[in-house]
């Protein structure tokens, strides 16, 4: 859903809700400023202005300026009306409503940049494809903690065109693309496999390794496949032992194994099953979808389990 759809559904909803309430005798035309103000102030430490916020939701100036800063010799508002707050609360800023200039949160931008180092992009391939930054703006990129909306942007399109294509060169050539390969793997980066287009930009989002992380299977999948560990599955495993406490030790060693030897064999028969379901005329999201996994756990799967040649 569009910015500017989610902006008309809310105030839809506020319309109807409203002739509701009067029609009752309970509506109220303001409310309490605080949210929406504490709202407001969020946005803009996410790097868009009060101007801009006005562009995008139709709030006017006067009313944001009064919510934030109140006027002379007087507080911040203490109520707003309805139909602002309303607006105001249902909106959250994409990636495409900054200005160019904005400074945003890097995480979708650094995690987009380590993926594309290690799948074989080098800063200098990158630059050659996003010229308005030199090289070192890239490297450092790959670091920071903010970025330039335009630059996050750009990262995000390329990063879109590179992974999503199989098997392009895209001009790099083989040796330095083994280098960046190296020096990714070297620093821990990771790669395009285990991130989740809707979550890349999310701070919280862990990275996906298994298809099952945040569980005891993908505590298990790690450990058998030589994966780091990610938080989730070590928590999850955690848990699964604090369970066990009260249980006998045999029982409790035979459930133990029965959960390793299951991980150590969905892997392969994920792979497995998606090729024959590829050559059947399957794609990869057709592929994942038949199997109950997402494309991104699919693509894992068939990267960690190669087809082996006839003998």
């Amino acid at each position: 859903m569009t910015t500017e759809q989610a902006v008309r559904d809310a105030t839809a909803r506020w319309m109807r809700r409203r002739r509701r309430l009067i029609g009752y005798g309970q509506w109220k035309p303001f409310v309490d400023a605080e949210p929406v103000r504490q709202h407001v102030l969020a946005i803009r430490d996410a790097g868009m202005s009060l101007k801009n916020l006005t562009a995008v939701t139709g709030v006017s100036s006067s009313t944001l300026d009064h919510l934030i800063y109140g006027g002379t010799g007087y507080p911040p508002a203490v109520r707003i009306r309805t139909e602002s707050a309303t607006t105001l609360l249902a909106y959250w800023p994409t990636l495409d409503d900054y200005v160019d200039g904005a400074v945003i949160d890097a995480t979708g931008t650094r995690r987009r940049l380590q993926a594309l180092s290690a799948t074989g992009w080098p800063a200098t391939s990158i630059h050659q494809r996003i010229d308005f930054v030199n090289v070192k703006t890239i490297e450092n990129a790959r670091y920071n903690q903010q970025v330039t909306a335009r630059l996050a942007r750009a990262v995000r399109d390329l990063y879109e065109r590179a992974c999503g294509s199989k098997a392009e060169s895209h001009g790099i050539t083989p040796g330095l693309a083994t280098r960046c390969r190296n020096h990714a793997a070297r620093s821990g980066w990771l790669g395009p496999e285990v991130w989740d287009d809707d979550t890349i930009d999310d701070p919280t989002a862990s990275p996906e390794f298994t298809g099952c992380c945040g569980t005891d299977r993908g505590y298990w999948t790690h450990k058998l496949q030589k994966l780091p560990m990610c938080p989730p599955c070590a928590a999850a495993h955690q848990q699964w032992i604090d369970d066990q406490v009260d249980v006998d030790p045999a029982v409790r060693n035979q459930r133990m194994f029965a959960a390793r030897a299951a991980a150590g064999t969905r892997g392969v028969d994920i792979a497995h099953d998606a090729r024959e379901l590829m050559r059947l005329g399957c794609d990869y999201e057709q592929a994942a979808a038949r199997l109950g996994i997402t494309r991104q756990h699919l693509q894992q799967e068939l990267k960690r389990h190669p087809e082996k040649a006839a003998a």
